[in-house]
Formats: structure tokens, sequence, C-alpha cells
């Protein structure tokens, strides 16, 4: 170790410590020091938001891309994405400093930032309990000492662990966020705790749920932000907008001083007909209104106060902007605020903002007229819940709505009236169905790529072990890309690209987006002829009865047209004109790559969008994407209006990983020799082709510096060593790495490298190919016109059943269902048991006899997915039909099925008998726990309100609970409409001729 005398830090090498002591030292005190330096400060000063020493890179002023150097990182950020930048994980680790013992502050140049801070335990736990415990009193300290500066602030927290997919050996770390919650001097600081403590624990119980195999190897830190937090306040004077204003629902006064919350106040409590935006037609507030010790303009978090001092109940919404079929259309959206208690004298207002961020309160004098052509076009009265600006159709209803199930946000459902859909019919528009026909039609051009990067050592100082730490070792540098461009119609169009050298990642940008801009040009964009059909073939087409595309019948009268090919002329079927007109190729390239999101995208995504052009990104999370796109401008056109517009093709950057989540060794190891075809085609020797079928070994921690591509000798089995996963490669594997290099006679390790490249992107082909291939043939869909597993899965189900579900417009029942949602139980279970019977060696007769018996649900979801479930048809049961219902005898698989909110008696006498496994599993507070979040427990308390599907309530009445009484039934349609779908996986997965197919069917 190499100390530093000035800091005290540590270095594993001397080139370390001398550019630290140049570069970076905190006690170096020349001049030539770079590095941004944090002076002791008192714990007031460092969450000052006027705190200079609290910013670094504050934000440069200028009009250009010109890029700033970020000091904590030590390299050249552009302009345009510092904000990135800051946000990730690696800038927040190089810019943390020692706050105080356990904590360290997280120097930002956000401005609504106030502080961040990372916030250590001790010791390593992978017990979130206890680590949460561990931590709890600096967390309190830090928001307490920020309330006493700022009264009020808005704060979140995020936890980081580690994480290990054993399976994979792959080791990454995961966050998990909270939102922001304002808190003030009156909020219970350990409350605030425990509920961003819950919040985070959950997320991290449902992400292993959701991402089977990663396991938790330690918790590392927490991190704290806290921000500003102005509250929404209204001053003077702004104009409605006139589609607002037109519908004269809204009172604007026009006050001149920064009291128009309580102008508002008093045009609602004497209205007047005529000049109601004057001032002079109210009395002032002053004679009516007590305002003493409030301050203007008047802020959200101000009204509870107003509110009790003047015996008004108030709420208050605001107004939300879209641009839809080119003009700006206005919902009213909310509350902003909501009364606790609705009082006798009750007022809605109005909070609307303009450019420059001021707002303005307005007094909403009717709310029906205001919001009813947002939610419907009926004529009929409808009757508002301020709550959440949802309608019913009378008073009772919405009184039993306020009364249970509204959760005072504003809420949208479907709509049951007849819409016009895409393809020209009239729909409901509360019906669910197959409507993507468009994605049954094959993306004639598809790119399969890869990059390969040299591992350059990071020089960091020794971590402090009384902290978790993230240990960065390497930085990827990509030096090669290959890609390979597959036509679907004409295999002569597909083409190759290998390229290894300077600035790989521009050069891939550049070289792809001209090929793929020929690809437009030349054969996209030309629309090849409809062929000639012979007289048999033209009498074949002719005897159709049903559209090719949707497989509907053609009714009498409808018009038919014959659909054809683009790319080569030929007639497929005929067709609903209006199916046709939209059964089009895609207007986009996917461009695949295997774990993009995890790595891949990281090498080239700065260069993609360089230009600084429109791009969609669909986030998984901060640092890693689902998809993101890049629209290429390709072509010119004269549009509808006259008007010269720009033609983009778009280029869809997905993740195969998202449909195969699998290794690519593994996926290749489960596909069969003879599916190989482009691996078989660019290697046709046999000798080369076994050992490209399947996915080779390559010395990544070895190769550093791109000097080492120049060697004349593939590196020793000792070379090929994982600093990672900490493991040596197989004996096995280092033989075919020979033979590798023996037959295809390298002669550096850098051409190696281009055979290991190239195999690796044809094996991507081959499988990816080979999925479309099985999704096809089974489900008619191609998974490349999707995003991942699961749209594919939910639109094949679609399809394939044929069904059309009822989406339900009533919130009510919406909230009904939500309230009978349950998931996995949360019990304290007996881990280890052992057993004691006649039978074993070890028997004891002096212990009880016992026997263990393991048992498991062999396709447990399958068989709950195929049986009855609702399809529609959902209405309220009478309360003379509530009456007369009899739960008994309503028949398992019938076609009508209910969810009921009851109240049932658990019987005492069934306590000890039920007491491993209670029924009516119930969510709730678990007794004497700190935390407010509900768990879904078995109890055997009695139950109350309970919501709960009739198979399950004749269960529990068959073993004895008893049913009190009925509060509400929700009646629907049922049938085993899934059964279809799950039937026929099951048949496919049971006669896959390989692995591969069984895996993904």
């Amino acid at each position: 170790m190499y100390l530093c005398n000035n800091c005290g830090k540590q270095f594993t090498r001397v080139c370390s410590l001398k550019r630290h002591l140049t570069e970076s030292c905190s006690g170096n005190e020349g001049p030539t020091s770079k590095k941004f330096r944090l002076e002791k400060m008192s714990s007031a000063s460092t969450i000052n938001e006027g705190a200079s020493t609290s910013r670094v890179n504050e934000r440069p002023s200028t009009s250009n891309n010109a890029g700033v150097i970020c000091n904590c990182c030590n390299k050249m950020i552009s302009s345009n994405t510092q904000v990135s930048h800051w946000r990730t994980l690696q800038h927040r680790t190089n810019a943390c400093v020692d706050f105080m013992p356990g904590v360290q502050l997280i120097q930002t140049a956000f401005k609504s930032r106030i502080a961040s801070y990372r916030v250590h335990s001790e010791h390593r736990y992978s017990d979130y309990k206890i680590f949460f415990e561990s931590i709890k009193n600096k967390v309190i300290h830090l928001l307490s000492e920020a309330i006493k500066i700022h009264k009020a602030v808005k704060v979140n927290m995020e936890l980081f662990g580690r994480y290990i997919l054993q399976t994979q050996e792959i080791v990454d770390n995961k966050s998990f966020n909270t939102t922001n919650k304002v808190i003030d001097s009156a909020a219970d600081l350990n409350d605030v705790f425990y509920v961003f403590v819950d919040i985070m624990t959950t997320q991290m119980s449902e992400f292993q749920e959701r991402d089977s195999g990663w396991a938790l190897q330690y918790i590392m830190y927490v991190e704290v932000n806290v921000n500003k937090f102005s509250g929404f306040g209204g001053s003077s004077y702004i104009k409605l907008p006139y589609s607002i204003e037109k519908k004269t629902a809204v009172v604007n006064v026009h006050n001149q001083d920064q009291c128009c919350f309580l102008w508002a106040i008093i045009s609602a409590l004497h209205p007047v007909r005529e000049t109601a935006s004057d001032v002079s037609s109210y009395p002032h507030f002053s004679t009516l209104l007590d305002i003493e010790g409030m301050t203007f303009p008047v802020k959200l978090r101000d009204i509870p106060k107003f509110e009790l001092r003047n015996n008004i109940s108030i709420n208050v919404y605001t107004l939300e902007s879209n641009f839809e079929n080119d003009k700006i259309v206005y919902r009213v959206v909310g509350p902003l605020y909501f009364s606790q208690k609705k009082l006798h004298i009750h007022i809605n207002l109005l909070l609307i903002t303009n450019e420059c961020g001021n707002s303005h309160y307005c007094w909403i004098k009717n709310l029906s007229r205001l919001v009813s052509s947002q939610i419907s076009n009926s004529q009929h009265k409808k009757y508002f819940c301020d709550g959440c600006l949802l309608y019913f159709g009378n008073q009772n209803l919405l009184f039993q709505h306020q009364q249970n199930d509204c959760n005072h946000l504003c809420t949208s459902t479907p709509s049951a009236e007849i819409k016009k859909n895409k393809y020209g019919a009239y729909v409901p528009g509360n019906i669910l169905k197959f409507v993507n026909f468009e994605k049954q039609l094959e993306v004639p051009f598809v790119v399969y790529a890869d990059f390969e990067s040299v591992l350059k050592p990071i020089d960091t100082c020794e971590p402090n072990p009384q902290y978790s730490y993230t240990n960065r070792t390497f930085r990827h540098e990509p030096y090669s890309f290959a890609y390979i461009i597959k036509c679907s119609y004409n295999d002569s169009l597909s083409k190759f690209e290998l390229y290894r050298g300077a600035n790989a990642a521009s050069v891939f940008v550049n070289k792809i987006e001209n090929d793929l801009t020929r690809i437009y040009e030349n054969y996209l964009k030309p629309i090849i002829p409809m062929e000639h059909l012979t007289r048999e073939k033209e009498y074949d087409l002719n005897r159709a009865e049903a559209c090719g595309i949707c497989e509907k019948p053609f009714l009498e009268g409808e018009q038919r047209v014959k659909d054809h090919c683009h790319l080569t002329g030929k007639i497929r079927f005929h067709a609903h004109s209006t199916c046709n007109l939209n059964y089009k190729i895609p207007n986009f390239i996917p461009i695949i790559f295997h774990n993009m999101s995890g790595y891949d995208c990281h090498m080239f995504i700065k260069e993609l969008f360089s230009d600084k052009k429109n791009a969609d990104v669909i986030a998984q999370s901060k640092e890693k994407y689902i998809s993101f796109t890049k629209y290429l401008h390709v072509d010119t056109y004269i549009d509808k209006k006259a008007c010269l517009t720009k033609k983009f093709l778009k280029l869809r950057f997905i993740d195969s990983f998202k449909f195969m989540a699998s290794s690519l060794q593994n996926l290749g190891e489960n596909l069969r020799s003879d599916l190989f075809h482009e691996t078989r085609k660019y290697f046709p020797d046999e000798s080369q082709f076994r050992l490209m079928r399947q996915k080779g070994v390559f010395p990544y921690s070895f190769v550093d510096n791109l000097d080492k591509l120049n060697l004349k000798y593939l590196p020793s089995k000792e070379q090929f060593y994982d600093n990672l996963s900490e493991t040596h490669i197989k004996d096995v594997d280092y033989e075919r790495a020979q033979k590798v290099w023996n037959l295809f006679g390298c002669h550096t390790l850098g051409e190696y490298s281009d055979i290991y490249l190239k195999s690796d992107v044809l094996l991507l082909c081959d499988v990816f190919q080979n999925f479309r291939k099985i999704c096809f043939e089974n489900y008619k869909l191609d998974p490349t016109q999707y995003f991942t597993a699961p749209g594919l899965a939910w639109d094949a189900m679609l399809k394939l059943t044929n069904v059309e579900l009822e989406l339900l417009t009533d919130i009510d029942m919406v909230h009904l269902l939500k309230r009978g949602v349950r998931g996995g139980i949360s019990q304290c279970s007996e881990r280890k048991h052992i057993a004691n019977n006649i039978f074993l060696p070890n028997y004891n007769a002096d212990e009880p006899s016992s026997f263990i018996m393991y048992l498991d649900a062999t396709n447990l979801y399958g068989h709950s997915m195929s049986q009855a479930l609702p399809t529609g048809g959902f209405t309220w049961l009478t309360e003379n039909e509530i009456s007369t219902f009899d739960i008994t005898q309503i028949p398992d698989d019938g076609p009508q099925g209910f969810i009921l909110e009851v109240d049932v008696y658990y019987p005492q006498e069934l306590h000890d008998m039920h007491s491993d496994l209670p029924f009516l599993v119930e969510n709730m507070v678990p007794p004497n726990s700190k935390s407010k979040l509900k768990k879904l427990i078995p109890n055997l308390n009695d139950k109350i309100n309970y919501v709960v599907h009739y198979k399950n309530l004749q269960q529990a009445i068959k073993n004895g609970l008893v049913l009190k009484k009925i509060h509400r039934v929700l009646k629907f349609n049922q049938s085993c409409w899934l059964k279809k779908y799950i039937d026929l996986n099951t048949k496919m997965r049971n006669g896959a001729l390989n692995k591969f197919e069984k895996r993904f069917l």
C-alpha cells in the first residue's frame, strides 16, 4: 500500500498515488488541486439551500453543446447530458464526502435539491430489519435538522442492495426508491421513517418474487434526498383558457393583489350574476373572513388553517393540458387539496398557472358543467364526486361511493360509449379484444448486433471498511462490433458487418444508419406492383369467405380488396378494405442485442443520440432501458396540407433477454444443430461449425488494453480467469479455444476476438430467428413487433381465445375488486422438522411419532387460469335480490359468478382445528408492529366488510364459518375462456421436439 501523507488515503499503485497528489488530494493546498473540496461546516450550513458549498459543477450558462468537466468523476460531460450524468450511481459515489459518522454528503448540482446523504451501517447486513434499525437515528437526525432550517421539505429515500444471480454468476446493484413525501415540523419523523422503510422493503420483496433467482448478498446503504418544498400558491390575476372560460362554470375575479384565494372565497360566499370578475362587485374579504396569521399568496399547506378559522371546507383542483388533434385540450385534475371533512359551507377552487410559474385561484361555481365533457358526451344528468371527479347516475350511488370507495384522486375509467376504432368499426370503448392485426406481419428486416470491449482498470483509493461500498474495477471501452441484417423475404439482401478499431461506437452508429437508410431507399420505399394472377388463382382467391387479416366472414355489401405484399408484389388473400389499409409494413427496424438493457446500450447510446434529435425511451429504471428508438430522417414528402414534411424511419433497439431470460450459452445449447442456419451459412466447414454452434470463451479480464489484441498467441488458461465471477474456465472450454485458434489460423488475439464476436452475433440471430418461427407457427405473431415477452403473450392470448372482455366503467366496482386482491401470505413457518417414526434408523420410541410430507401442486397457475373467469355483464344486485341470495346454491362453473362484501363469524370451536392455515386471509397491519404497512395474514378473527369470491366463501362455509351479513354483491358473466390458451401452450410444451421449444411454450 502507498499512503498519502496529506490526507491519509491509501493506494494500491504508486502511479495512483502520484496522480492523486497532483490532481485530487484534499490536503494539497497548491494551485494545481482540481478536486472539489468541502470545508468543515456546521450541520445547519450543510443543508442550507443558499450555501454555495452544497453544489458542484453549477450549470454553466451556455447556448451550445460544449462539454464541461465533472470534477468528481474527472471526465468530460456534454452539457446536454449533465443531468443524466448527475443521476448515475458512479457520479453519486464519486461525489461523496464524509459528513458525520456513518453519513456521507453527496455533492449535488440539482437546483431543487437541498442536500443528498448516503447513510451507512457500521456492518454489512442482509437482514433489512437490523439494517434499518441501525441507521434510524441517523436518518431522523438529518430530517430534523432540515426541518429546523426550511420548515417544510420534500424527502425521498432510495435503498441500494448487492444482489447475485447465482445461476448465471452475475452480481449487480439494485435500488428501490420511494416517492417524495412532504414533511414539516408537525410530522412524526419516526412514523415517516417507517413509512419509507415499508415502501422500500415491499419493493425488495416484490423484486425477488418477480425476478426469480436474484438473491440479496447484503444491503449497501440508503440515500436520503432532501428537496425544496414551496407548495402551490396563488397570487395575482391570470386569464382562464378560452375553452374553460366559455363553459361559464368558473368565476375568475380580476384582482391586482396577492389575495386571489380570498377573492375566490368571497365570490363563492356572495355570488353575483353580472360583473362577476370585478373586485368591486364583492365586499372586501377583511370584513368577512378571519385571516389572522396568514401569509400571501396562500399555499396549499396553509388551507387547513384557514378552514379551521372560518368553518369552511375547501377542495382545490387544477388544469392539465395536452396537445390533441392540432390543438391544446385542457382537463380538470386533482384534487390538489381535499378537505378532511365536508362542512355546511363547502367551496371548490381551481388553481391555474401560467408560463412564468405564477398561480391564481378561481371559484368553481358548477363542477358538473366544468368536467362533464371530459368524461362523457351523454346529456343525462350526472352526479359528480368532488373527490375523484367520477360521476354516477343518481344521488344514492354517489353517496355510497363517497362513503366506501372514493380515494380522493382524479380517476378515469373506460367509457361504454360507442367509438370508431382504427379499422373503421364502431365499438364500445370498454371492450378489450385483439385488434393488433398488423403485428401478424413479419418484420422484413431485423438487425442482430453485439459489441466487444476492453476492460481498462480503474485506479481508486482503498475504500473505508466501515462503510458498505461498490468496488469499481474496470471501465468498458468498445473496440469492436458486429451485426447481421436479416431479411425475411429475400435472404440475398441479408448482410453481415464486423469492425474492429478506433471509435467503435461512432463507427457502429454511422454504419448502421447508412445501411438502414439504403434499405429504406431501395426496398421499403418502393411499392412493387401487384402480380398478375392466373384464372385458376383468381378463382381460388374469390372463393374466400373470410378476411385474411381479421379472419371474420365477409358480410353482404362489405367491400373486399386484394391484399398484396408491397415488397414482393405477391397477392396474399382477400381482406376487408379497412383491414387492408391498416395492414402496413412497420415503420421501424428492430435492432436486437442480448442483455442490451444491462450492458450493450451503454456502449453506444451517447453516440447514437449525439445529434440531439427526437428519441423514444421506455425506461425500466434510472439506468436501464426496456427499449429506445431513434428517428432516422430518410425522406421528404408533401403532406395533405401541401407542407414539406420529413419522413423518419424508426431504429427500435430491443433486448432479446426480455423475451428469453437466459444466457446466450444456454440458449444455444438448447437449439438443435439443424436449426443453426446462419451459423452454418457463414461456417460451412463441419469442423468449424461444430466449434461455432456454441458460445465461445474470451479472456475479458486479461485484455485491459488494446495492445494485447496484437498478441500473437492465445493467452494461457490462467489468463482466462474472470475477475467479476472470480472463476477459471473449464479445461474443456480452453481446449475448444485452442482448437478455434488453430483451425481458423488466428495470427493475433484480435483475430480470435473477431471470430468470437462473429459467432456470438450469428448465434443470437439463429436463436431469435427460431423463436420468431415458433411464435409464427403457434400464434401467428412476430415477436420483433413487441418490446417484451409479456406484451407478446398478452396479444397471443387475446388472439387465440378470440375473447371480448368488458372493462369496468363503475369505479366502485374497481375499488371493490382491488380490496379483494390477494397475494402471498405472511406467516411464521417452521423452518426445520426432524421426523421420528418406526421407518427411520434413528427412531426414538420415547419421543412422539411424527412424519414429514412434502406437497406441491403441478401447474398451479395454469389450473387456476383454466377456471371460470369474468367476461362482462358486471352489475350490482339490488337489496331485494341480496335478501334472497343463497351462496350455497351457486354452481362452481355456472354462467354467472359473484364477488361479495360480507361479514363472517369465525366460531371459537374451530380455532384449534384451523390454526395452521385459517380461511379468509386478511390484509392487515401485523399486531405489535411498528410498521403501518398491511400484510396478507391468515387469522382467526371475525371478518367485517370482507371482499371475497363466491367459491372461497362457499369453501369457508362448508368448513364451519358462519355468514352473518351480505353488504354488496357484484354479479358477472363468466366462462373458462382462458383455458383454450393454457391448454394449447401445455400441449405444445409436452410435444416440443427440443429443449429450446419447450422453454418458450
